[in-house]
Order: structure tokens, then sequence, then C-alpha cells
């Protein structure tokens, strides 16, 4: 039935834990406590920007320091070290990506995301390896619910909607793809194998 999977990172191949960044971020400011700065780093206008690549990594880095107050004690560098920690492994979703490729099918993931969290990707042999294609916000310019994200895929990997399975964390995202054409399953790492649901779903 199909022909490809379509992976989320965050939260499918990966965890993410935010908390730990902005908690580690805020010991350098009395401006914001580290609840204000996990709301204005994420769901912003800010997030938007960096995750569709209106600017980059040091000008992220700039536009926090100024709005947090972050002192010059905390280097760029030193921030992008915590900032690319808030990714952490999931082994659920990674051995799902390896189900998926040993099925026969063609891999590739789609994701929001910024440059330096997609950089993490290809320190996971796994992650760097299986995928055929990376479509990523802050290369292709538009985020997730646009529907441009998936289309851009779609034309890159030459695949009819039909032909794909996609795999998210948030329903909305499912449903988007869902009206394109493809197939959707919204995973929560929490009660699923994602290797049981895909040797279900692909087999």
């Amino acid at each position: 039935m199909f022909k490809a999977v379509i992976f989320d990172f965050g939260n499918v191949l990966c965890g993410i834990d935010r908390e730990s960044f902005v908690r580690k971020a805020a010991q350098y400011t009395s401006k914001m406590s580290a609840d204000e700065l996990l709301r204005a780093l994420w769901g912003t206008q800010l997030e938007f920007e960096f995750e569709t690549g209106r600017f980059d990594s040091h000008e992220y880095f700039r536009r926090v320091q100024e709005m947090a107050g972050l002192g010059p004690s905390y280097s760029y560098e030193e921030f992008v070290e915590d900032y690319k920690r808030i990714i952490i492994p999931n082994p659920d979703g990674e051995k799902g990506l390896e189900t998926a490729a040993k099925l026969g099918m063609r891999t590739f993931v789609l994701s929001n995301t910024s440059f330096l969290h997609a950089s993490v990707i290809f320190d996971n042999e796994i992650l760097g390896t299986y995928p055929e294609l990376y479509i990523l916000s802050y290369k292709v310019g538009a985020m997730k619910p646009d529907p441009r994200i998936w289309l851009k895929l779609l034309e890159y990997a030459r695949l009819d909607p039909a032909d794909c399975l996609y795999i998210d964390d948030i329903e909305q995202y499912c449903q988007a793809a869902r009206s394109l054409g493809m197939s959707a399953f919204c995973y929560d790492f929490c009660i699923h194998n994602l290797s049981q649901v895909l040797n279900n779903m692909l087999q």
C-alpha cells in the first residue's frame, strides 16, 4: 500500500527537553524566570522566524540575549551547546525508523526545526543514515501545518500523497497531512511501540 514513511523529528525520532535548557539559561539573567523564558521562546514569532530560516543562529542568540537580558558570561558557544541538548534520544523512534527501512519503505524526515537542532541529527548514526531526504522548515521557509512543507517533499521525492504514511506527535499536523491525501498516525512515545505500529500498518 505504502511506498514511503515520513517521520517528524521532535518527539518522534528524538525526545524534546526544553525545560532543562531554560533552567540553564535563566541562571544568566535576573530579568526572566525559566518559565517566562520558555513561554517567550516557543509558540512565538521568534520561534517562527528562526525555524523558517529568516535569520541564523548568531542572530537568534543576539535576540534571545537582548530579550532575556542574558549576561555577557554566557557565550554564544555555550548557548549553542545548551540549546542542542534540548534534543534527547528516543530509542523507540529510532527503532521505528529502522523497521520502516527494513520493510522496504523509502524513509524521510519532515520537521519544524532550526539549524541548531537539525545538526544533532547527524550526531546519531541511525538518524543520519536511514532517511533518504530531510525536509526541514528552516531550509524550505515553511512550517507545519503549512501544506507547502509536505508538497516540497512530494516534489523532491516524486511521490504521490497516497504513497505516504506520515508519523507525527501532533494531531493537527497529522490532519494537515491527511488533507493532502496522505495517511497519518499520531504517535505518543509514552503509549506506543512505533516498530509494532509500523509492522502492523506496513505489512
